[in-house]
């Protein structure tokens, strides 16, 4: 496994002035915004982001995978690398996510996830829990307004909450996605009220996104800059923008 995630980022490794970035899937929306900003303050730091679900990146990253910045989707993914040694300091908040509630089908999404229990909704597209955050509060949702037993069926399991867009787009009938990805350039179409509804708060924990630097770029003052830009209030107001809170 070491072999294969070593081979795979070698090249990334050995380039003076890159800077390489694992991000949560929920991040996709605000990144290209995130660049631009960091590359007018640091225009000779190229970045490389990847994005994707939390665990596998944890995962990813504890077999040696050379990434130097950590953007998880919660606090535990990136306070667990600090424990266990791969981080270099205990994880800072750099956001707040949303769960909304979505569909480019026409449902009523006024119901609420209620909606969800109707014969008309075939298939529910969530994270999957095991790895994703945002899963793991769409589950709590469901747990919370007393209907997974009713839906559980009707659940299919995407690999990113990225990816569980795009089932819901595509294929599913409803989808529980990040709400920072209804305010991207690429879903501009779809209309809060009538595709997409913010799921109330009080049924899902916090979902504080955690941000760490890694052991590998310990004394990399690249790391360092991008890490600072993402605290930083000039950054906030991105994060806000798309919809999260701060």
């Amino acid at each position: 496994m070491k072999k294969l995630i070593f081979a795979l980022f070698f090249v990334l490794g050995l380039n003076a002035g890159e800077l390489n970035v694992a991000a949560a899937a929920n991040v996709t929306y605000p990144i290209e915004d995130i660049k631009a900003e960091f590359a007018k303050l640091h225009p000779d730091i190229q970045l490389n982001v990847s994005l994707g679900a939390s665990g596998n990146f944890a995962a990813q990253i504890r077999n040696g995978a050379p990434f130097d910045v950590f953007l998880a989707a919660n606090m535990k993914y990136a306070d667990d690398l600090f424990k266990e040694g791969f981080a270099v300091e205990a994880a800072k908040i750099y956001a707040n996510g949303k769960l909304a509630l979505f569909s480019a089908r026409d449902f009523d999404l006024s119901k609420g996830l209620e909606i969800l229990k109707d014969d008309k909704v075939k298939t529910i597209a969530i994270a999957n829990p095991k790895t994703a955050p945002y899963g793991v509060a769409s589950m709590q949702a469901f747990e919370k307004t007393g209907i997974l037993n009713d839906i559980k069926p009707k659940i299919i399991e995407a690999k990113s909450i990225g990816d569980a867009l795009n089932q819901a787009i595509n294929a599913s009938d409803v989808g529980l996605v990040a709400a920072s990805s209804m305010f991207s350039k690429k879903t501009a179409e779809y209309k809060e009220g009538k595709n997409f509804v913010l799921v109330d708060k009080s049924l899902y924990d916090p979902i504080s996104q955690g941000i760490v630097i890694l052991k590998k770029a310990e004394k990399n003052a690249d790391a360092k800059a991008f890490y600072d830009f993402i605290l930083s209030d000039k950054c906030k107001e991105i994060f806000r923008k798309y919809g999260y809170e701060i």
